[in-house]
């Protein structure tokens, strides 16, 4: 329980973004994001999910709150936008890439980072990792 409630005093404000924390980013040893990172845009203030700042790049994890209208998905495409013109890289993350191939997402974003300038290298989370595995992965979702 200590590490649920040490990871929401972090900045993880659901069940994706905990996922994310603890199965793709901790699992794979990535560098450490600002959660909920306070940002402006010509709209006022945002909060970022996961703020990369020294390598500009900013992961945002889509769940079904706050992402399921038009309305709302045009706000986040906005967003990504402005980011743009501030030189950041937005990549948008939902329940698959975390909980269907966390290791494949963890590799994918490995390359980013390293593109802007990590120099550190992700570790494989254990013996069935795919971390650099580029086997097509089919998933089924079931709706709920």
């Amino acid at each position: 329980m200590h590490e649920v409630l040490q990871d929401i005093a972090d900045g993880t404000c659901s069940v994706l973004e905990r996922g994310y924390l603890a199965r793709v980013e901790l699992a794979h040893g990535l560098p450490p994001g600002r959660r909920q990172a306070p940002g402006r845009t010509a709209r006022g203030r945002v909060y970022r999910d996961v703020d990369h700042d020294r390598f500009g790049l900013v992961v945002e994890l889509d769940g079904r709150l706050f992402h399921e209208t038009a309305a709302q998905r045009d706000l986040d495409l906005d967003r990504d936008l402005e980011a743009a013109l501030d030189h950041r890289l937005t990549v948008r993350l939902g329940w698959g890439q975390v909980f269907d191939r966390p290791c494949r997402t963890a590799g994918r974003l490995e390359t980013l980072l390293r593109r802007r300038g990590w120099e550190g290298s992700a570790v494989r989370c254990g013996p069935g990792c795919r971390l650099r595995d580029d086997t097509p992965v089919v998933t089924t979702y079931q709706v709920r």
